[in-house]
């Protein structure tokens, strides 16, 4: 009456024109989504790093789901295959959020380090051990003289 708006009429406008997120918040989710989305669609290794997370996780649950909660910490610290199971998944979680991140992220160059530092280990100790060292050397020395006098 007289323009007045009884106290329904007043809550039903205001929730038609009050949403739970702004037009700008949903925006702003959109357009951080899609570098996220278009990562998932073409980078090849973020999906297997998912696939990685999946079946690890998998078999962990297959492993521990009729367990107590002792009993899983107790064989996550005594069963290295669960152990490296987990491991595997936390990597896979680490490496796939740094390319979510658009990180750099490292490929096998570690392995090549830890190879290299195992040879030269494993040839220092042929050449400073009493046993195999004097042949050692022999050998070398006779592989050395070959290859300088081209023979």
């Amino acid at each position: 009456m007289f323009g007045r708006r009884s106290r329904a009429e007043k809550l039903k406008k205001e929730a038609r024109n009050r949403s739970l997120v702004s037009g700008v918040t949903l925006a702003a989710a959109f357009s951080g989504v899609r570098p996220v989305a278009e990562r998932l669609l073409y980078d090849d290794d973020l999906r297997d790093n998912i696939r990685t997370l999946i079946e690890s996780a998998r078999k962990v649950v297959d492993e521990v789901s009729d367990e107590e909660p002792t009993e899983i910490v107790a064989r996550l610290w005594d069963d290295p295959k669960l152990r490296r199971e987990v491991e595997a998944a936390v990597g896979a979680v680490q490496e796939g959020t740094r390319r979510v991140r658009g990180q750099r992220v490292r490929g096998g160059g570690r392995s090549g380090k830890f190879l290299l530092l195992l040879l030269l280990a494993g040839g220092a100790f042929l050449f400073l051990s009493p046993k195999t060292g004097p042949e050692a050397r022999r050998i070398a020395g006779d592989l050395y003289g070959s290859l300088r006098s081209g023979s």
